[in-house]
């Protein structure tokens, strides 16, 4: 298990891995850390795919390709910030893709991923697969992401319901991910940009923020992860959700990076 902990004056964050109980390796990666004057945080989970060692190398590049973000200005403008978000997202899967040629053990090597650009009133954030991001306000889920994911189309159309996810033979075939099978920038990354309706986050003294890898979402229900979050201190909760997600299967990796907006300052 590997943990890291963030603290600002206007957050609190944490990141935790774990192999679970059935994988020989971890896969997942993350990133947690703030730009040098911490006026905001970048926080990345990803999430390898492709078996062997490749899957947690593919995973390792995407990070790396995202941390490079910390070396320069922080963009001043919301829709910046995105559209630097998303140029990482197509830099990382370029440098996949090149990667995966060089040896048949890297041969079709991907990742999913989950970023956000975090400042103390705002997030902006993206996604590829099914790594997650939730905003919990007072406890409750105000938002989350929509993964990439052949069940989630089947539920969007009806042809599934919820409680016939977890034995469905599809639950974890992807339509999009960083390099992975699919043609060279063929990927959908989510939320869309639109002026009237932008995909900024904002956010209120006491809110959560949880990035997270399918290990646990797949593990433990959105009903199991709002009581954590109600019952739980900040110091705790990452722990608490690891453990939670090891006692109701730990079949996959679990990777969970949780920020507590702690003030928001006076404008």
């Amino acid at each position: 298990m590997t943990k890291d902990t963030l603290h600002l004056p206007w957050c609190h964050a944490e990141a935790i891995t774990d192999i679970g109980k059935v994988r020989h390796n971890n896969e997942d990666r993350y990133l947690l850390q703030p730009w040098p004057d911490g006026e905001a945080i970048l926080a990345v989970v990803t999430d390898g795919i492709g078996g062997n060692s490749s899957g947690e190398i593919a995973a390792q590049m995407a990070v790396d390709t995202f941390k490079e973000l910390l070396d320069q200005p922080l963009p001043l403008e919301a829709k910046e910030q995105y559209e630097t978000l998303v140029k990482q997202c197509y830099l990382a899967d370029e440098r996949i893709r090149e990667k995966a040629v060089t040896s048949f053990d890297t041969l079709g090597m991907g990742t999913t991923i989950v970023a956000a650009l975090i400042t103390p009133t705002n997030c902006i954030h993206i996604h590829a697969g099914d790594s997650r991001l939730y905003h919990f306000h007072k406890g409750e889920i105000k938002y989350q992401t929509l993964d990439h994911s052949i069940i989630q189309l089947l539920l969007e159309t009806g042809r599934v319901k919820p409680e016939d996810i977890p034995k469905h033979p599809m639950r974890s075939v992807l339509n999009s991910c960083l390099g992975g099978k699919n043609a060279q920038g063929d990927f959908s990354i989510d939320p869309k940009w639109q002026e009237d309706d932008s995909p900024v986050i904002v956010l209120e003294n006491e809110d959560y923020l949880l990035l997270c890898s399918d290990g646990l979402n797949n593990s433990i229900s959105d009903t199991m992860l709002e009581n954590l979050f109600k019952e739980m201190d900040i110091e705790r909760l990452n722990t608490e959700l690891i453990k939670s997600a090891l006692e109701h299967g730990g079949s996959d990796n679990i990777t969970c990076l949780t920020i507590k907006i702690l003030t928001i300052p006076l404008s």
